[in-house]
């Protein structure tokens, strides 16, 4: 998507960005309800909208004669590896009450809201449509499959005891 004029340039930016937080919000606000308030409504829109910016602004840059034909892939790398960080804490940082590993779904949902910002910065609006529909499916179902296999769990065990 080049930019035409300053004013298609602006537009072109501001319906990116508003896209890239509206496509995360629903994967955001499924993580706060899963209870992960520290990584849900805010963390996974600001990942998906700053990684949105950097690109838009590593393809100006570009544009401009700024950066080199490898510039924005390089930045693409340095961002994706920063969301890592952000998602390597959400893997740490586990509450006291639970035992084993947790957050490495949210921190998956990190990543992925990376991606759909990179993709929209790019221009693949139906491809960051689609991954952010795939992943609330994903996050959302595999909540509901879990549940019900832990209810059958609970429940063949309970019957076997019975005998």
């Amino acid at each position: 998507m080049p930019f035409a004029s300053p004013d298609q340039h602006v537009l072109d930016t501001l319906v990116a960005i508003a896209a890239a937080y509206l496509f995360a919000l629903p994967l955001g606000w499924e993580r706060e309800a899963a209870g992960t308030p520290r990584v849900g409504l805010r963390t996974l829109p600001l990942v998906s909208v700053g990684t949105c910016a950097y690109l838009l602004l590593s393809r100006y840059l570009y544009q401009r004669g700024i950066l080199g034909a490898d510039g924005e892939a390089r930045l693409l790398r340095a961002v994706m590896t920063g969301i890592g960080f952000i998602g390597g804490g959400a893997i740490l940082e586990r509450p006291k009450r639970r035992k084993g590993q947790s957050g490495v779904t949210t921190a998956a949902s990190v990543w992925t809201v990376g991606a759909i910002g990179a993709s929209i910065a790019h221009g693949y609006y139906s491809a960051a449509a689609l991954l952010a529909l795939t992943s609330l499916f994903v996050v959302g179902l595999s909540e509901r499959l879990l549940i019900r296999k832990k209810r059958a769990d609970w429940h063949g065990e309970r019957d076997e005891h019975r005998d």
